[in-house]
């Protein structure tokens, strides 16, 4: 009834306001009543959604907001399994907010250690840069990017395209399986911290900017990660700070990956883009650039039964997922979630793909042991202590173990 009165109300102001008009009246008041029904259905399409506020109803179409004007923050939006979090709250005055807010993200943590955030802060031209100058790279020739291919033991970064990823998960289970490569190619920072224990930094001088957009991006990486951690560790009932001082001279690396185009070079049997794997550290930022990624919990993929849940794809957006430390922290009560990048529709079009992801590692010198209130009823733990640098080392080298040998024979040379 209000909504009529209000409709009746502006009809009846636009046919006063022709009153003295030396055209047509009715014909002023016709044009004018078409414009005022355009606009309200405009408006009534518009905010549709917010009927559902606060009713269990879908909040797709507000999820990706960066600010709120309610005293209680909604539910997460549930997008294909997977929570889609505005964590603008975690940086502002509301305490209430931030609460509701550490309160999604420890769910999302639980229940399959993956999220897609927004309302990050991160500025929006530091992502562009650094997209932009990932792409130049990819395009220089194979001869140009094997110049920062001296990935080894002591300097495990730079330029490299046979890994195996799920050579770690491999590792992990005290299994050997032969399997093709990644269908990927990928670039690889670490820190520019000398007390990380790490060897300087070595960024290509093609593209002319790229070291210093990577440098830049890598800063508001760690500025992200450092924010999340404060949840996390309000989320496990300890101080808000209480990971900083494990992470002051941390191993954080950041990886770009391209996906080359499978039209016309398609993978051998068995080879995918990405190999099912576990990340290793505490926590992983990625900035996707489109779908293929999916995830499931970390259980036997070889039965039937094995389901894959696509992560959705946000413009603007990071996919936030846990590590293998972290799950030891938490004594499995959060998940590090297998996951997978899949192989594209073979339906002739451009398919390449590329992605960019921070791996944030603690301080290699940190002793990973249960968190007190993960501990069971006993005080006991699944784990032992571990030496985060020995931990992560061993799951990487078995990643690329073809690359540090040279064996990356099948490696499609295409790339």
């Amino acid at each position: 009834k209000r909504r009529m009165c209000v409709f009746t109300l502006l009809v009846i102001i636009a046919l006063l306001a022709m009153v003295g008009a030396n055209d047509d009246p009715i014909s002023r008041a016709l044009k004018n009543y078409k414009e005022l029904t355009d606009t309200m259905s405009e408006l009534r399409t518009k905010f549709a959604p917010l009927r559902n506020w606060g009713k269990g109803g879908s909040n797709d179409a507000i999820t990706t907001t960066t600010t709120t004007t309610s005293n209680e923050l909604p539910d997460p939006a549930v997008r294909e399994g997977i929570p889609v979090i505005d964590i603008s709250p975690l940086t502002g005055s509301d305490a209430d907010l931030k609460a509701a807010t550490i309160k999604a993200i420890a769910t999302a943590c639980k229940e399959i250690g993956f999220m897609v955030v927004t309302g990050h802060g991160v500025n929006r031209e530091v992502v562009e840069g650094m997209w932009e100058v990932t792409t130049e790279f990819f395009d220089l020739s194979l001869e140009e990017k094997m110049k920062y291919a001296d990935m080894s033991e002591e300097y495990p970064y730079g330029y490299e395209k046979g890994e195996v990823l799920s050579a770690g998960k491999d590792k992990e289970k005290g299994e050997t399986v032969e399997r093709q490569p990644d269908y990927k190619e990928t670039f690889t920072i670490g820190p520019d911290n000398l007390e990380s224990g790490m060897p300087a930094r070595i960024l290509p001088d093609d593209p002319p900017t790229m070291a210093a957009k990577y440098t830049e991006y890598y800063a508001a990486m760690e500025g992200l990660a450092s924010t999340l951690l404060k949840a996390f560790a309000v989320a496990l009932e300890l101080e808000e700070n209480w990971f900083e001082d494990k992470i002051d001279h941390h191993l954080c690396a950041l990886r770009a990956l391209n996906y080359p185009s499978q039209v016309g070079n398609p993978p051998k049997p068995g080879q995918t883009r990405a190999g099912a794997h576990t990340d290793y550290g505490s926590l992983t930022i990625l900035k996707s650039g489109g779908p293929g990624l999916e995830v499931r919990k970390d259980v036997d993929t070889s039965g039937s039964d094995a389901t894959w849940v696509p992560v959705p794809h946000i413009p603007d957006a990071f996919v936030i997922n846990l590590g293998d430390l972290m799950k030891r922290w938490t004594n499995d009560r959060w998940s590090s979630t297998l996951h997978r990048v899949v192989n594209p529709p073979s339906d002739g079009k451009d398919n390449r793909r590329q992605s960019v992801a921070f791996f944030h590692n603690v301080n290699g010198d940190a002793v990973v042991e249960t968190i007190d209130s993960c501990r069971d009823e006993a005080g006991g733990s699944n784990y032992d202590p571990i030496v985060a640098k020995e931990f992560l080392m061993m799951k990487h080298l078995a990643s690329v173990k073809n690359v540090i040998e040279g064996e990356t024979e099948g490696v499609k040379e295409e790339l």
